[in-house]
């Protein structure tokens, strides 16, 4: 199998190399290596936004936690839906600000827009944890896969610094546009053998682990049932959960998590330097919350049953090779692929965003575009070179820092909110609702617990307390400081900045032609959807179809009740995203702005000092005494 698989891989990379070569061809100017000249054509958004919210959920972890604990787990799949949702409510408005304004990122955006240097810092902070823990986590997934595979012929350090330096080759070569081409094939493939692995354990294996005992999940786990609505215990590593983890609480939580996805500094880039027409409703619609979604919930319990059954990852790729070599080849091919693509496309996101918010706005400002590009492909080869060191020699660090990432992306809400469409969402509101809603994340995350308790004494509760999700501890406090700080800071000094950028988005917007109670319609259908889909009303899907109350009796519909539950409400969810993003015109580009705007004239801080308020407050507190 090991030279099989190699070829594979071989080809693989080959193809990213010549998709890298022709982006490179139709390069137009040197400056467009860091952003694809803002012209990314709409399949490649279709393809790639897919492909990266899978790859974010970390495929092998998701088949091997479904395979832990059941059908509860599943309710994360469903959390996909999340992202489109949160993608359509932000996603063209951040294009149509990018493009009023003339700027590239969504650090540049959200920093002027509230005129804040904390929050470019905070930016920063988050495109670090993508770039380099999250994307070390994902090539380790990828080297010890390669390796479990070929039976150690091919160590695992190998496979981490070959498949880098594959990649990283891509990246050089190809740049913005050459990344973003390599993820979307890449997508299209794991999507197409996603499908292929759903119909083949459905044909080919006699006897169906799913069909025949469910998911065999370890003793005092409920497989086919959530688990209550909420646990009251202090969490894991201070007390066991019974019947498992994955209440309804911990689902929405975690789904909520997701939406930090959305609003990524990467995934922002990708939207913000496309040319997309209808590019963003498809995508959202029918890619992410149609197939990505459906590929998940369908294939992934009959693909975690047979993991179960076979007892590891590994075993079940050595049962599928003793069917046909190339199947199991295929099956790795699957999940290493999967991996690649959260690589490539966060380091690659990473250094383009590093390199026009960091290094050609502060560091050296005033490049040409060849010190542009020089810079891009330095800050790449740093990028790929800390990734695979940390893949390599701290896995564990690596994991345990980019279990951060999703929670304290998500923390970003508020301010992106506030940028798309509440303009009274204030700047010291979003200040005070990311250092209340971090720590909170922070100290509910195993980063923090453990720096904690090492530094001073044991916390009476462990990761995730009240089996709530740290996402969800973060977005709760955090939503709480914001508003009442912003009751009260509304009408500050930035409050005509951020005016002119709501003034312009309806000159560019057609008028609504929906009535109000449409519109209260549509986001009171998303809430009483999020509620029975995802938040406590799941409860009801235990039992609602095996023993249905006005039936009087247990019936058997075939197969568990939960998984009915999770398929109709995934269908309902679809819907309410083609109506949001198509019939509300949410991701619709109607036409492009016509004229442009300026936030605030170019300063740089280097030599032009800027102190942020607060910070400038605690000094003069501190030197005055």
């Amino acid at each position: 199998m090991t030279p099989l698989l190699v070829s594979v891989l071989g080809i693989v990379s080959v193809l990213g190399l010549y998709l890298a070569t022709i982006s490179g061809r139709h390069t137009q100017q040197p400056g467009d290596f860091v952003d694809a000249g803002l012209a990314l054509p709409p399949w490649v958004i279709i393809f790639a936004g897919a492909g990266i919210t899978l790859a974010s959920l970390s495929l092998p972890n998701h088949l091997l936690l479904l395979a832990t604990f059941g059908l509860q787990y599943n309710q994360i799949a469903g959390g996909l839906i999340c992202v489109a949702l949160c993608a359509a409510v932000t996603q063209k408005r951040v294009w149509l600000a990018a493009r009023l304004t003339s700027l590239r990122t969504l650090g540049d955006l959200l920093g002027d827009y509230f005129g804040s240097t904390t929050l470019r810092i905070y930016m920063l902070l988050v495109l670090f944890l993508f770039s380099i823990p999250f994307a070390a986590m994902c090539l380790s997934q990828a080297g010890a896969l390669v390796s479990a595979a070929t039976a150690n012929d091919v160590p695992a350090g190998l496979a981490i610094w070959s498949i880098a330096f594959v990649l990283f080759l891509c990246s050089v070569i190809g740049g913005w546009r050459g990344i973003a081409y390599l993820v979307a094939a890449q997508s299209l493939l794991v999507l197409a053998l996603m499908i292929f692995f759903g119909a083949f354990t459905g044909f080919t294996l006699d006897k169906l682990a799913f069909a025949a005992n469910g998911i065999g999940t370890a003793s005092g786990v409920l497989p086919d049932r959530i688990p209550g609505v909420i646990q009251f215990g202090a969490g894991i590593g201070k007390e066991l959960p019974a019947g498992g983890l994955w209440t309804t609480f911990a689902g929405l939580t975690f789904a909520l998590s997701l939406g930090g996805i959305a609003i990524s500094p990467g995934f922002s880039f990708l939207g913000v330097t496309s040319a997309p027409r209808r590019g963003f409703a498809f995508g959202q619609v029918w890619m992410i919350a149609g197939l990505a979604a459906g590929a998940l919930i369908l294939i992934g319990p009959v693909l975690a049953a047979e993991i179960a059954a076979s007892g590891s990852l590994t075993a079940f790729t050595i049962r599928l090779a003793a069917l046909d070599p190339m199947v199991a080849v295929g099956f790795t091919v699957l999940l290493v692929a999967s991996g690649q693509i959260a690589v490539a496309f966060f380091a690659g996101s990473g250094a383009s965003v590093c390199t026009i918010e960091l290094t050609s706005r502060y560091i050296i400002p005033g490049m040409d575009q060849r010190s542009t590009r020089f810079a891009a492909r330095v800050t790449l080869a740093l990028v790929y070179g800390a990734v695979a060191a940390v893949a390599s020699y701290a896995p564990l660090s690596a994991t345990i820092f980019s279990s951060l990432t999703l929670s304290l992306s998500m923390q970003l809400l508020p301010a992106v909110l506030g940028l798309c469409w509440v303009r009274w969402i204030s700047r010291s509101g979003v200040l005070a609702g990311l250092i209340v809603g971090s720590l909170c994340v922070v100290f509910t995350e195993s980063f923090g617990l453990v720096l904690f308790e090492r530094l001073f004494v044991d916390l009476p509760w462990g990761r995730w307390p009240l089996s709530v999700h740290s996402a969800g501890w973060g977005l709760a406090t955090n939503f709480t400081a914001c508003l009442l700080v912003s009751l009260f800071t509304r009408s500050d000094a930035e409050r005509g900045r951020r005016d002119c950028l709501h003034d312009a988005f309806e000159e560019s917007t057609p008028a609504r032609k929906g009535s109000q109670a449409a519109t209260t319609a549509k986001w009171s259908l998303t809430l009483l959807w999020a509620f029975f889909a995802l938040g406590p009303g799941a409860i009801l899907g235990n039992t609602f179809f095996s023993e249905p109350i006005f039936a009087g009796t247990v019936v058997a519909p075939g197969m568990p009740s939960l998984l009915i539950w999770q398929v109709m409400f995934w269908f309902v969810g679809v819907l309410i995203v083609w109506w949001l993003a198509y019939q509300g015109r949410l991701s619709v580009i109607d036409e492009r702005p016509r004229h442009k705007i300026v936030l605030v004239p170019d300063v740089n801080p280097l030599f032009e000092p800027v102190t942020t308020p607060w910070i400038a407050r605690f000094l003069d507190r501190v030197t005055g005494r």
